[in-house]
Parts: structure tokens; C-alpha cells; sequence
């Protein structure tokens, strides 16, 4: 049959399979004969049946014997090349749908079938009739007692300027929430340097080196975003660790170790408790995770690290062998870039550190070059939360 193969070809293309399957409306297909030839995942919802158990089926016995012709009729119409448009229910849920048909060709332009649209109006119709019914009402009390409806007026009136006045007082909360909440991540970024001499600079450094990766990785700007701001927070769990510990300069023990590794689950304990536009407490839980799942503190590993995640990892790690440590001196870049070079696909996401590595040798990247301007970036990360 002609039309199987249309169908067949709109299948083959995952596009068109998503654009059909996935919409809220029903979609469907029939052939020359009435036939239903496919219908979306919707259909099941409208209709109370499962699409699978109605191919090949005649569509009008989806609907009551007196509605029939209406559809039949209209179905026939598309037939001779005519795009057609109704209002009916299912008879098995009652649902109200409009429904627009158009002719379905083949490439010699030969109509080979019908394919339309289904959408749900049972709620928009039942608010219009909430609206007749109201208007009926209104137009009574307006022959009936003007002076009534003057009052009700008034007082309808009055409730919409009040509304408009708690909305615009709301408008003014959600300010003065996204100011606090501004000021509070500066604060914590400030407590973490405050306790730990080595954090000196570093949130900042490693906000910046993870935003110009997510950037060569084409990341959008929403993301960049929370790479930044994750950044600027991701060792906010530092404040739980001993400052002894954080600036011990001899060898740490096993426990001393395991003590700091808590720092990315009290950070996300903390970072949870606020509502942010971005996942920001799960990229700083998952940003000591490696590939291979040797990371903590949940030895997660591959797809089930956020890519965020990925990226200020491999920034973090860069600025912690450039920086000097109470127990050792900076390392240098080259000795940073070969450690990310030689693990990428084992402990970090190979496209992140393409993107890293791409970032210093063909951008020119200038790692200890804080200017004024990145300082900015830095205040308006903040100020976007």
C-alpha cells in the first residue's frame, strides 16, 4: 500500500518520529479506507485505548453512532483535496477535541490518505461556557438591578487593584530574595578564603577556567552560568574541615584525608537548603568524581557525572597544581596540562579536557591574568543567581 510507505519513511526520520510521538495533541494518520495507520502516544490518553490495538482499525468507531457521520463526512471532504476542521468527543472518555484534517500526497501530488491533528478543548470549552453562563448572569443583573451591578463593578475593581498591588509587592520580594541570595554566595565565598589561606583567589581562578571551557564547549549560557557559580562555591564544605587540616603543612593521615574528602557532601548539604536557578548543590557534590569512578564521595563514574561537574573538575585540579600548597610548591603549567592530558577518558571527560587544552595552546589563555574585566564576570555571576 502506497501510504504504508509514506508512513514508513516518516518513521525512518527520528525528527519527524519525536514531532509525532511527543506532542501534547494527538497526531494520526488514515488510509484511503478509514484506516487508522498511526497515532502518537496521546492517543491513549484521549481515547482510553492503546494505540497498538487500533491499527489497521476503522477510526470512526472511535466515536458514537450519532457523531459518526459528522467525522464521515468531513473525513470524505479531505479525501477530494479539502482541509477540514470539527469539534467531537470520544465516546469512551468523553474527551472534546478539535480536529483539523488535511489531504496526505504522495510525491506525484496523489492523495494517498489523511493525516490530522487532534487537540483537547474539553477545558477551554467548559470555560467558555463558564463564560456564557456568567455573561447570561451579568446581562440579567444588568436589566435587573443596575445599581447592583454598579457596585459589583466597583467592588471587582477594587479586588484587581489589589491584586495588582500584591503583584507588584511580589515582584519587589523576589528582588530583594535575589539581592540576599546574592549576598549570601558572596559571603560564603568569602568564609571559604577566610579559613583557608591556599582558597586565597582560587574560587575565582577556577570560575574563570571553568566558564572559558564551558564556552569552547558550546555550552549555553544558562549552564556557563551555573559552571560559574558552582565554581565560585564548590569548596564551601571546606567550612566543616579543621583550618589546621586545611593548612597543615607535614603529611596528611588516612583520617585526615577522609576528613577533607567530606567537604563536597556537607558543601552540597549546605547549597541544597537554597533554591538556585541551577543545580549548583549536585555539581559541587559530584566535582571530586572521576570518570572511571574512582572520585568521591559516591564513586560515580561516566554519564552519571554532570557534564558540569566534569568541567570544574579538571579546572579544579588545574589550579590546585599551579597554586603553592602548605606541603608543596606550585608545579607548574606544563606539569598541570600533561596530568589532565594523560588521564582524559580515565579520570576526566575527554571533550573537557580537549576544550581545557584547546582553551591555553590555541586561545591564549593567561592563567594568572585576573583582570578588572574578569573580576566583573565574577560580580555578575553573582548577581545572577
Amino acid at each position: 500500500m502506497e501510504i504504508s510507505k509514506v508512513v514508513y519513511k516518516l518513521m525512518e526520520d527520528e525528527m519527524m518520529r519525536l514531532l509525532l510521538s511527543d506532542v501534547t495533541d494527538l497526531t494520526y494518520i488514515y488510509d484511503t479506507n478509514g484506516n487508522i495507520l498511526f497515532v502518537n502516544k496521546i492517543f491513549e490518553k484521549f481515547t482510553g485505548q492503546r494505540p497498538e490495538e487500533f491499527y489497521g482499525k476503522p477510526f470512526i468507531s472511535l466515536f458514537n453512532e450519532e457523531d459518526q457521520k459528522k467525522v464521515t463526512d468531513a473525513y470524505t471532504k479531505t479525501l477530494n483535496g479539502v482541509s477540514t476542521q470539527y469539534e467531537l468527543c470520544f465516546k469512551n472518555t468523553g474527551v472534546l477535541c478539535e480536529y483539523k484534517n488535511f489531504p496526505l500526497r504522495n510525491e506525484k501530488g496523489q492523495i494517498i490518505g489523511i493525516t490530522g491533528i487532534a487537540r483537547d478543548i474539553t477545558a477551554r470549552k467548559q470555560f467558555e461556557e463558564g463564560l456564557r453562563v456568567l455573561n447570561e448572569s451579568l446581562e440579567k443583573r444588568v436589566v435587573e438591578h443596575t445599581a447592583e451591578l454598579v457596585e459589583v463593578n466597583e467592588e471587582l475593581m477594587e479586588e484587581i487593584n489589589n491584586r495588582m498591588r500584591q503583584e507588584e509587592e511580589f515582584k519587589q520580594s523576589i528582588k530583594k530574595l535575589q539581592k540576599s541570595l546574592s549576598g549570601i554566595v558572596q559571603t560564603l565565598a568569602l568564609a571559604i578564603e577566610s579559613k583557608d589561606s591556599y582558597a586565597i583567589g582560587h574560587q575565582k581562578r577556577v570560575a574563570r577556567l571553568a566558564r572559558c571551557i564551558a564556552e569552547e564547549m558550546g555550552l549555553s549560557k544558562d549552564r556557563i552560568e551555573g559552571v560559574s557559580i558552582a565554581a565560585i562555591l564548590h569548596d564551601i564544605g571546606n567550612i566543616s574541615v579543621p583550618t589546621e587540616l586545611l593548612n597543615k603543612s607535614d603529611r596528611l593521615s588516612e583520617d585526615e584525608v577522609n576528613i577533607i574528602k567530606t567537604h563536597p557532601r556537607v558543601g552540597y548539604d549546605i547549597l541544597s537548603e537554597m533554591e538556585f536557578p541551577h543545580p549548583i548543590a549536585q555539581i559541587v557534590l559530584q566535582h571530586h568524581e572521576r570518570v572511571d569512578g574512582s572520585g568521591y564521595p559516591l564513586g560515580l563514574s561516566g554519564k552519571d557525572i554532570l557534564l558540569e561537574a566534569k568541567i570544574l573538575g579538571v579546572a579544579d585540579v588545574i589550579d590546585a597544581m599551579l597554586s603553592p600548597h602548605p606541603y608543596r610548591p606550585a608545579l607548574g603549567l606544563d606539569k598541570a596540562l600533561d596530568e589532565v592530558s594523560r588521564n582524559r577518558g580515565i579520570l576526566y571527560d575527554f571533550n573537557v579536557v580537549y576544550a581545557c587544552l584547546v582553551v591555553f595552546n590555541e586561545k591564549g589563555f593567561k592563567y594568572n591574568d585576573w583582570s578588572r574585566t574578569n573580576l566583573r564576570i565574577f560580580e555578575d555571576v553573582l548577581l545572577s543567581v
